[in-house]
């Protein structure tokens, strides 16, 4: 028979856990959005891989070698990954014969999910899926939105943790001179 008692001790450390990871995450949305720099530079090989895209044709990441690319990781349950989708095709457009940009979705259904929602929001962002998160793992992502930027050679050579403004000064300082403009 539960008692009070027993109630008590059973929920209480669930919302010891509970509490714990609420102000972990506000931590760590509060340090990826607030922080003062725009992307962490890095040199790190990208590891190859092969998703589909919305249509079901597997895209293979070695289509990327030779091109600067950016790999915005998200879903489109998450706010503040949807709301860079805008400035990521601005940032596209501006470079269309020099960049790639693609939106690598983890939304677990995938294309069911995915795109009824961009078209819905008339997002045209090319868009790879990942929904099992094998990808993302990979990369050593934890959290959303995590992008990441490769230049010529397929080497991640920025990491932006949290949302960007992707079309603005700070993005378009650290792209320009991978694309050599």
């Amino acid at each position: 028979m539960l008692t009070p008692h027993t109630v008590e001790a059973i929920l209480s450390p669930m919302r010891r856990l509970r509490t714990a990871f609420l102000f972990g995450s506000l931590a760590v949305a509060a340090v990826a959005q607030d922080s003062d720099v725009f992307i962490q530079r890095e040199e790190t090989p990208a590891p190859a891989f092969s998703l589909p895209d919305l249509s079901g044709k597997m895209f293979d990441s070695k289509r990327l070698a030779g091109k600067v690319a950016v790999l915005s990781f998200g879903a489109t349950w998450c706010t503040s990954c949807t709301s860079e989708l805008k400035s990521l095709e601005s940032l596209q457009a501006k470079f269309p014969n020099d960049l790639v940009v693609y939106f690598v979705a983890m939304d677990g259904r995938g294309e069911k999910d995915v795109k009824p929602w961009l078209e819905k929001h008339g997002n045209t962002i090319r868009t790879l899926l990942d929904p099992k998160m094998a990808v993302a793992r990979e990369n050593g992502i934890r959290w959303l939105p995590v992008t990441l930027v490769l230049n010529r050679r397929s080497v991640i050579v920025g990491r932006a943790i949290g949302p960007r403004e992707w079309d603005g000064k700070e993005a378009l300082e650290f792209i320009q001179p991978l694309i050599g403009k």
